[in-house]
């Protein structure tokens, strides 16, 4: 299954039979995945869209051991305080092997279409440090495979390296990309701000920030981000890219950014991927441009289902979808609240 969905990868548009085949190996191998199918009737041999897969609620990764491999060599976590308020994701090597490609394609396409070779800075914690946070996982895969000498990780224990990452905006000659959560930003603009520091980095940098705005400290809008990325750091709007990523999901989706930079700014599903909006009371997919709940399916999610249900708000569209807010706010979640708190204190 494992050179299926590789092949998947590769492949230039979805392919429902491959979709078909995952599904039901799927089924198959997850005993809380196969045992929903069932109830609802699904025949994956008799599917003529992906939205007649019966989805996962995000909410059941708190609830069931939802694997497929059979080995755990990884698990990644949604926030949470205590083992019955975050989510887990099990991954086996065929799986982490699967994710490091789906990364690979995804930024080679999204973030460095240009080719330009650059410094990767981080605004995260390492792996080391962040075992159990997928975005930590994800990072490192791009500081390996795309980053010049002198790329690494900006947050420690005591939080943002700052020293140590002023030096390399002020040293280098050549472009930076900056990675990190959404408010690991926020907190560096901050404290430069603060300090009256800035500086116009080196032309061909970029910044991509994953996540949202909303910390527990503050929430900050897409806007204000922008104009302290241009401000403080001199990166203009053209090369920031905000990814949106899941722990319950192996795949992330990029910014248009360079794709069409001209056009609305929309999520983009490589072609492994699929996303639809759908009604909340029916369940029925709702019209182009109409705000329902997203649902995405991920065929790089080997060891898990591979449509998984949100409870974000979004608007789909022909190139791409937007992500509006959360439909439940009942409890904080996602990697940037995360990276909120680890580093919130020591910026």
């Amino acid at each position: 299954m494992k050179d299926l969905v590789l092949q998947a990868i590769a492949s230039p548009e979805l392919d429902l039979e491959r979709v078909k085949a995952l599904v039901s190996w799927q089924m198959d191998r997850i005993d809380a995945y196969g045992a929903l199918a069932k109830a609802r009737g699904f025949d994956p041999r008799l599917m003529q869209s992906w939205f007649d897969i019966p989805p996962i609620f995000t909410a059941a990764f708190k609830r069931h051991r939802l694997f497929s491999g059979s080995d755990i060599v990884a698990e990644f976590r949604t926030s949470g305080t205590s083992s019955t308020s975050f989510g887990r994701s099990l991954f086996s090597h065929d799986g982490l092997e699967v994710m490091a490609e789906s990364i690979r394609e995804n930024a080679t396409q999204h973030l460095f279409p240009d080719a330009t070779v650059t410094r990767i800075a981080v605004l995260a914690p390492p792996p080391s440090s962040a075992p159990h946070l997928i975005m930590s996982w994800g990072m490192q895969r791009l500081v390996d495979q795309f980053g010049a000498i002198g790329s690494g990780f900006f947050v420690g224990p005591d939080g943002i390296k700052l020293v140590e990452l002023v030096q390399l905006f002020e040293s280098s000659d050549e472009p930076i990309t900056l990675i990190g959560a959404s408010f690991g930003f926020v907190h560096l603009l901050d404290t430069l701000d603060a300090q009256g520091w800035s500086t116009t980095l080196p032309a061909g940098s970029r910044i991509m920030d994953a996540g949202g705005f909303k910390g527990r400290s503050r929430t900050v809008s897409r806007a204000e981000l922008a104009q302290g990325f241009d401000r403080v750091l001199g990166v203009p709007e053209s090369h920031h890219i905000n990814l949106l990523g899941m722990t319950e999901l192996a795949s992330q989706f990029y910014d248009n950014t360079f794709s069409k930079p001209n056009g609305p700014r929309l999520k983009v599903n490589p072609p492994w991927t699929a996303t639809a909006a759908f009604d909340p009371v029916t369940m029925e997919a709702v019209p182009e441009g109409e705000v329902g709940i997203l649902r995405h399916l991920d065929m790089a999610n080997l060891d898990r289902p591979c449509v998984i249900q949100t409870d974000d708000l979004g608007r789909c569209y022909a190139d791409g979808f937007e992500v509006l807010g959360r439909a439940v706010n009942t409890s904080d979640r996602g990697c940037s609240i995360t990276v909120d708190a680890l580093v919130g204190g020591q910026a």
